[in-house]
C-alpha cells in the first residue's frame, strides 16, 4: 500500500499524521507527506487529508478533519462552499465515532469511523505534571477567540497561585511557532483551558480537567450538537473572575468531572488508543 499524506498547506497538519503513517510503514507499505500542491504519485493507493481544500495527490482521497467540529461557532462546516470543496476533493470520510459518522452523512460521501489517530500514543500514557495548557483558537475568529479577552500574564499567575507547577500558552499553530507539538503539552497537562478550539474535545476525550472560557454572545445557545453537549464534561466560564474560580476548584479537586468527561470522551471518539491501526485496516478493506 502507498498512501501520500497532504499537508503542504500548514506544516502542523503532519502531526495528524504520524501515527497513520508509522502503521502504514509498520505493514510495509510506503508513507509519502507531500511537499507541494501539484506532486503526484500515479501509483500512490490513497491520499489522507487534514483538511477539506486539499486534493488528491494519487489515489483515492480520504478526509480526516485535523480538528473535532465546534458548532455553531465554526458554522462554515454548515455552508454550502465547504461541503462543495470536500467532495470535489475527497471520495471519503474518516470520522472519529459513531456520533460524529451521524452527523458527517450530511456532506453524502461514505463515512467509516476510525477513531482519532493522532491520540493513540497518549491514551493511557499521559503524566499530567501539574501544567497548565491555555491553548485559545486561531486568532481571526474573534467572536470566539479568547485571546482578545484575557490577560495571559494575569492567567498564568492565577494558575501558579492556585499550586499548579508550570503554564503554557500556545497559540494555534497556524499563526503561533511552537517547539512543542499539541501532543507534547497534553501528555504533560493536569489542566487545560481553552474557548471554542477543538484542543477542548480532545483535552476531554483524554479525561484531562477542562475549562472553557465562553463568550457572552453564545450563552443563552442551546446548543444540541455533540460538540455543545459536551460542555456538559468542562467547566465553562465568561469572565476572568469566573476563570480564577474554576481554576481553584480543579485545583483542590482533580476529579472534578470526571464522570462527564469519561461520559463524552466515549461519545466523542472510538478506538482510543488503536485509532491508527483501524485506520489503516479500513484502507486495507478498501483496496
Amino acid at each position: 500500500m502507498k498512501v501520500v499524506f497532504a499537508c503542504h498547506i500548514y506544516d502542523f497538519h503532519k502531526e495528524y499524521c504520524y501515527n497513520i503513517a508509522e502503521e502504514v510503514e509498520s505493514r510495509n507499505g510506503t508513507a509519502i507527506f507531500t511537499k507541494n500542491r501539484s506532486e503526484y504519485h500515479e501509483d500512490a493507493d490513497f491520499t489522507i487529508q487534514p483538511d477539506e481544500a486539499y486534493g488528491r495527490h494519487g489515489g483515492k482521497g480520504i478526509w480526516i478533519n485535523h480538528a473535532l467540529p465546534v458548532i455553531p461557532q465554526n458554522k462554515f462546516y454548515l455552508e454550502p462552499p465547504f461541503a462543495s470543496q470536500l467532495k470535489g476533493n475527497s471520495d471519503y470520510i474518516f470520522t472519529f465515532s459513531e456520533a460524529w459518522a451521524k452527523w458527517h452523512k450530511m456532506f453524502g460521501l461514505p463515512v467509516y469511523v476510525c477513531g482519532l489517530p493522532k491520540l493513540d500514543k497518549l491514551h493511557n500514557n499521559l503524566e499530567k505534571r501539574g501544567t497548565v495548557v491555555y491553548a485559545p483558537t486561531h486568532h481571526l475568529k474573534n467572536n470566539v477567540y479568547s485571546g482578545n479577552n484575557i490577560d495571559t500574564d494575569e492567567l498564568k499567575y492565577s494558575c501558579l497561585e492556585a499550586g499548579y507547577k508550570k503554564f503554557i500558552s500556545r497559540g494555534h499553530p497556524a499563526f503561533s511557532k511552537s517547539d512543542l507539538t499539541l501532543a507534547d503539552t497534553l501528555k504533560e497537562a493536569s489542566l487545560v483551558i481553552s474557548d471554542y478550539s477543538s484542543v477542548g474535545l480532545e483535552s476531554i476525550i483524554l479525561n484531562i480537567p477542562t475549562i472553557l472560557l465562553g463568550n457572552t454572545e453564545w450563552k443563552q445557545y442551546d446548543n444540541q450538537h455533540i460538540s455543545g453537549l459536551a460542555d456538559e464534561a468542562a467547566t465553562r466560564v465568561y469572565d476572568l473572575t469566573e476563570l480564577k474560580n474554576a481554576i481553584k476548584i480543579y485545583a483542590a479537586d482533580s476529579s472534578h468531572k470526571e464522570p462527564e468527561r469519561i461520559k463524552h470522551s466515549n461519545i466523542l471518539c472510538d478506538f482510543q488508543g488503536s485509532a491508527s491501526k483501524k485506520m489503516v485496516d479500513l484502507l486495507e478493506e478498501l483496496m
